[in-house]
């Protein structure tokens, strides 16, 4: 019994989405009935079909003039409204996934297990994952386009203006213009330099009418609404009108202090609220004020400033600071002021100069490692030079060496064809000089005594 309460309560969740599938029932005139067979039993079948799109109804009919039912499962069903999670919405955040994920495809894996769209709707929860996973590391989904952290940091400032874009087309899906214009508001102050806010002026020229018109409607009707208050209050008792009454000025303060707020903030959309006049009669006179500005707008000019800036911010971020100074000074030429132009400006200025400190001390680096190459390479030469002189003297001296070699080779071999050998000539030269130096001894020696014994007899 539990069981079948816990899939009813489910189903009644699938089902508030609109689906495709739906249960048919052919009737035998030809008639075809589209929509949610309710009931059924041996001899009826009730059904809630549909009218038109936006009309349904319920009618009971008998068997007997049924020819065809053709019965929608109830996983197919469900199927369908897990197949509209995907594609996901814009600016989802890691909550919204997890929301997302225990709602609908986690029910129907819980309530069928067995079901042949299993494997399809594991698909689906992988693919929300993947999603989840790109938020968790700093990514956001815009305009269906996933951006990560790395490429939002190249140019946050449109980055950020496209976020308060998104957020204008979302609530204008819901027609909610205060929302809008408070967005539109935030994008004018701190992004009016930006891409998101050149390409959404044209959106916001169309929805200003549209804001007036029910702003018209509850002006109208103010005097009509505090009447009815007032007569509700006298059909009240005391207790509850008290109560009544203290909870309406509560609210009224909260507003106050929100419009308050807003005014320090230097908003220009303030805060409306249709039991108050002035804030009425205040948006009118905005919008018209408002109007007029934006009709003023040279929005080619707005664009082309946009995009000259959003790649300097780029340019700047890929470190290529000539083509970043290039399009900052075409935007600020335009007119782009603000804070965020400004430091972009001053990182910029201080960039290029440590880029030129930085250069410059590596040319100085390159010109001493190039000096110092230079004396090195003298140093190699002269080195060089004397291995080179080293070389030629050894070279001479061997070459002298095999010459001299050579030639007393040669001398010998001369003399051995002779038939006495150099040496040999030596020997015999030596023997003739040791005779006459004994024969010279020999015979002059008398001669010299002779003289010695006349010397002495003279002296005496």
């Amino acid at each position: 019994m539990h069981s079948k309460t816990l899939k009813f309560f489910i189903l009644s969740i699938f089902f508030i989405a609109p689906h495709v599938y739906a249960d048919t029932i052919k009737l035998k005139d030809g008639t075809t009935l589209e929509g949610k067979i309710l009931e059924e039993s041996p001899s009826t079948i009730k059904i809630e079909y549909n009218v038109t799109k936006s009309i349904k109804d319920i009618k009971s009919i008998n068997r007997s003039e049924i020819k065809e039912i053709d019965k929608v499962s109830e996983d197919e069903v469900a199927f369908n409204a897990i197949k509209s999670l995907l594609p996901t919405d814009d600016l989802l955040s890691t909550d919204d996934y997890d929301e997302i994920l225990g709602d609908k495809p986690a029910k129907f894996l819980a309530l069928y297990p067995s079901s042949k769209r299993k494997n399809s709707v594991q698909k689906i929860i992988d693919e929300i994952e993947k999603g989840k996973a790109v938020t968790e590391s700093g990514g956001i989904k815009l305009n269906g386009k996933w951006i990560t952290g790395d490429e939002a940091a190249k140019d946050e400032y449109n980055h950020q203006a496209q976020i308060l874009a998104v957020k204008i087309i979302k609530a204008n899906k819901k027609n909610n213009y205060s929302l809008i214009l408070d967005h539109f508001d935030e994008l004018q102050m701190n992004y009016p330099y930006s891409i998101a806010y050149s390409e959404t002026i044209p959106l916001i020229k169309e929805i200003l009418p549209k804001y007036d018109a029910v702003l018209n409607r509850e002006e109208k009707a103010y005097e009509v609404r505090n009447k009815e208050r007032e007569d509700q209050y006298k059909s009240m008792e005391e207790e509850d009108k008290k109560r009544t009454e203290a909870a309406f000025q509560a609210g009224m303060k909260k507003f106050q202090l929100r419009k308050q707020e807003a005014k320090e903030l230097k908003k220009i959309w303030l805060p409306v609220n249709k039991w108050d006049l002035e804030s009425l009669l205040n948006a009118r006179r905005t919008i018209v004020k408002e109007s007029d500005k934006l009709e003023l707008l040279n929005i080619a000019l707005n664009g082309s400033t946009a995009k000259a800036l959003s790649a300097a911010f780029t340019a700047f971020a890929e470190k290529e600071l000539e083509t970043a100074k290039s399009h900052l000074e075409i935007a600020k030429k335009n007119g782009a002021r603000g804070k965020a132009i400004d430091k972009l400006s001053d990182n910029l200025e201080d960039s290029l100069k440590a880029d030129a400190e930085a250069k410059k001390a590596a040319a100085i680096a390159a010109a001493a490692a190039e000096a110092e190459e230079t004396s090195k390479k003298e140093e190699e030469a002269k080195e060089q030079k004397k291995k080179n002189a080293a070389d030629e003297k050894a070279i001479r001296e061997a070459a002298a060496a095999d010459a001299a070699a050579a030639e007393k080779a040669s001398r010998e071999a001369a003399a051995k064809k002779g038939g006495i050998s150099f040496r040999t000539i030596l020997i015999i030269l030596v023997i003739i000089l040791i005779g006459i130096i004994l024969c010279a001894k020999i015979f002059l020696k008398p001669g010299e005594e002779f003289e010695e014994e006349l010397l002495q007899e003279e002296e005496n």
